[in-house]
């Protein structure tokens, strides 16, 4: 072969060998994006947990700035939080507390004052054989729409992605300011 033909040649295997690469550097950086996102989603859910798990008192403005701190808008953008405390029998002494810019993007894993999600392990007996006391849980559910996260739509098709954190409470049921108790009565309809 002469020259001029190997480099047509060379030219032709660029070319059509550059939108592979193009594909291939696009699909490696919506990896590394979801992943970064689902990071930031299940720190920000561990945080709350471990935090409100170890409180015995919960006020409206603590609340506020923790979930400001740990699921800061600026990272998560538009998400949504559910918090829920979960007794031994799966009841719930207080109706789901939801927090976040967006609504509506977790699945609901409560019916009326029960919780009907998955949990890690079966809870004891509603009575603790070594302290005569109730364990309850704090499950934390974080969402967030995938929507503006990845270059190619292909990737993902506008998923949601969701992280989910549950925490023993360390002191028993925490006790609430005004403002708590106003939103999580569970005699109210919501």
């Amino acid at each position: 072969m002469n020259a001029k033909a190997q480099r047509g040649s060379a030219l032709l295997e660029t070319i059509l060998l550059l939108p592979v690469l193009i594909g291939i550097t696009l699909l490696a950086a919506d990896l590394y994006i979801l992943h970064q996102a689902r990071s930031y989603l299940e720190q920000s859910a561990h945080n709350v947990a471990s935090v409100i798990g170890a409180q015995g008192r919960l006020d409206a403005n603590g609340l506020r700035a923790l979930i400001e701190q740990a699921a800061s808008t600026q990272v998560l953008h538009n998400y949504e939080m559910i918090i829920s405390k979960v007794e031994n029998d799966r009841s719930m002494q207080w109706r789901p507390l939801h927090r976040g810019p967006a609504q509506g993007l977790c699945t609901a894993y409560s019916e009326g004052n029960r919780y009907t999600g998955e949990l890690p392990e079966a809870l004891p007996d509603p009575e603790d054989e070594d302290t005569g006391t109730r364990t309850s849980l704090i499950v934390v559910q974080v969402c967030r729409s995938s929507e503006d996260l990845a270059l190619s739509d292909a990737l993902i098709g506008g998923a949601t992605l969701e992280a989910m954190a549950i925490s023993r409470l360390q002191h028993g049921t925490p006790s609430l300011d005004a403002a708590l108790t106003r939103e999580l009565d569970p005699q109210e309809t919501p």
